[in-house]
């Protein structure tokens, strides 16, 4: 099977070091940037949406820093999917993790929004609790290969977002597994979700960590592995959730998530993916009548 051209670049790119794909990363965010794109136009409005409280020149640094490590997220890539596992988690150089998730002997849900290096953070799970991750499949079969080999190469395995692989995530928590869920991204069509606030926004937001809450006893975490200052190294922060809470009913459960991914999103707000459409279509039209 030919190769996706995606991985051909990044495995050229596993040659350089960290910092040395980080410059790369530099130079392509100098240029989204600088042109009229997607990811520059959602990013700012999302800022713009989120921030208002702050001063145009504090908007504007926010806005750089938060493409500069898209950039960062795209490119590192390289290193967490090419280089030897071991070398990847050598670059974790601060933890802190709370004594709850070492002492779990049960079913595991860790709560992974898409904030810092999210792929690095699921390439620690992968190893340190065969943590089993939702993927969406992808239409091009030797990318989609490529994509799940290089995820599930430290020990985690994907499951597909279909009814098939939601079924096996109920049955490897109720086998005491441990399951990684990115919950932070917008319900597809016939999904469940409800609407709750986002830096104090409406958001569609998925029901799918409630619904599993609300079927099994199982202890719940929110996880996050951010870009130390200067980038190159990694800090992986876990602490633990309210089960009952995220039990509860929908609008409550969504609403209690969203406040504990806020909290986590305001202490790195650069680090967290504001390049794609979080917000309800009402959000953006309000917004462009203010404008």
């Amino acid at each position: 099977m030919r190769k996706p051209p995606i991985q051909h670049l990044l495995q050229l790119l596993s040659h350089l070091s960290l910092r040395g794909q980080y410059r790369l990363a530099d130079l392509m965010s100098l240029l989204l940037r600088h042109t009229s794109n997607q990811i520059s136009r959602q990013t700012r409005e999302n800022i713009d949406l989120c921030f208002g409280e702050l001063e145009p020149a504090a908007r504007q640094n926010l806005y750089r820093e938060s493409i500069r490590h898209t950039c960062y997220t795209l490119t590192e890539l390289a290193a967490v999917w090419h280089w030897p596992v071991e070398r990847v988690l050598s670059r974790i150089t601060s933890t802190d993790i709370c004594a709850e998730f070492d002492r779990s002997n049960q079913g595991r849900i860790i709560v992974a929004p898409h904030l810092g290096s999210w792929e690095t953070l699921a390439l620690w799970l992968g190893q340190h609790c065969n943590a089993i991750m939702l993927y969406k499949k992808r239409n091009n079969e030797a990318l989609n290969r490529y994509i799940t080999e290089a995820r599930a190469r430290s020990g985690g395995k994907l499951v597909p977002t279909r009814m098939r692989g939601l079924r096996q995530l109920l049955v490897g928590l109720q086998q005491g597994g441990s399951l990684m869920i990115l919950p932070d991204q917008k319900p597809g069509i016939n999904k469940a979700g409800v609407e709750a606030r986002f830096f104090g926004r409406s958001a569609p937001t998925t029901s799918l960590v409630r619904n599993l809450c609300s079927k099994l006893d199982c202890d719940v975490f929110i996880a996050s592995m951010c870009r130390a200052t200067p980038p190159g190294e990694f800090n992986l922060e876990i602490r633990p959730l309210d089960h009952r809470r995220l039990a509860a009913e929908e609008k409550e459960s969504a609403q209690y998530m969203n406040d504990q991914i806020e909290s986590l999103v305001r202490k790195h707000p650069e680090q967290y993916q504001w390049g794609y459409r979080r917000f309800s279509a009402s959000c953006y039209e309000s917004h462009d009548d203010e404008a």
